[in-house]
């Protein structure tokens, strides 16, 4: 019997203290306040030092949040539900007034994280995959849940191993891959398409390292939307050296 009030006595210790910290820490937002029609629920990427977020959030006491949080909106439906430790996020989902899922940001293995977006039709928005707090593959879909952008790092995110953009019948816009290598340097292949599927330009590109940028150098060749060859140029370290036709 005694055991039995001792366990109880922890667990309402445990449940007062829990109700205390969501009463300290609980915020209601609308949703007019939170959501960006381009980028969505930002409001809580701050705290998340993943996606480069440099705040700390506190209790209305002042003290740093730790464990489970919960905000609401004014109508009394989940906005955020997310686990911080020392006032920081390693673990949260943000939802619409309607319940959908926003997004949701969690831990898949001991050294990779990944951030979901959704859509207000709970389409795939965006999913990111992170890396020891390295982004290496982005991908951004559109609401018909068509892939628009894709973009690959290696696990050091030094690398860019492609980036490409597609329209949104899900064609090819722009495939920016690897080429070639010749010491340390990378010499990379971009092709532009128009939406009708035809080439519209192919170039090549290396990295510079002042810029902190690609710039064009070697052969660069643009075309009409019939295919026809309308300029050919050559490039050196991203200068304009001759133009062929």
């Amino acid at each position: 019997m005694k055991l039995f009030s001792s366990i109880l006595g922890v667990v309402l210790i445990a449940a007062a203290a829990d109700m205390r910290a969501q009463s300290l820490g609980s915020q209601v937002h609308s949703f007019v306040q939170v959501y960006d029609t381009i980028y969505g629920i930002q409001l809580y990427d701050k705290f998340n030092p993943i996606t480069e977020g440099d705040s700390i959030r506190k209790y209305t006491d002042g003290h740093l949040c730790n464990g489970m949080i919960e905000d609401h909106y004014p109508e009394g439906g989940m906005l955020h539900k997310g686990f911080y430790t020392d006032g920081q996020l390693t673990e949260y989902t943000n939802y619409y007034p309607n319940g959908e899922v926003e997004r949701t940001f969690k831990a898949v293995s001991d050294r990779k994280t990944e951030l979901k977006k959704y859509y207000q039709n709970k389409v795939l928005k965006s999913d990111v995959l992170y890396y020891q707090g390295n982004s290496t593959l982005w991908q951004d879909y559109y609401d018909n849940g068509k892939l628009s952008y894709l973009e690959e790092y290696d696990k050091d995110h030094e690398r860019l191993l492609r980036r490409c953009s597609y329209f949104k019948d899900g064609t090819a816009q722009s495939i920016f891959v690897p080429l070639s290598q010749s010491g340390n340097i990378i010499r990379y292949s971009l092709k532009e398409y128009f939406p009708n599927g035809q080439l519209q330009e192919e170039s090549e590109s290396i990295y510079n390292k002042d810029s902190f940028d690609f710039v064009k150098d070697g052969d660069d060749k643009q075309y009409d939307e019939k295919g026809n060859l309308v300029g050919e140029y050559e490039y050196v370290g991203g200068m304009l050296n001759r133009t062929i036709k």
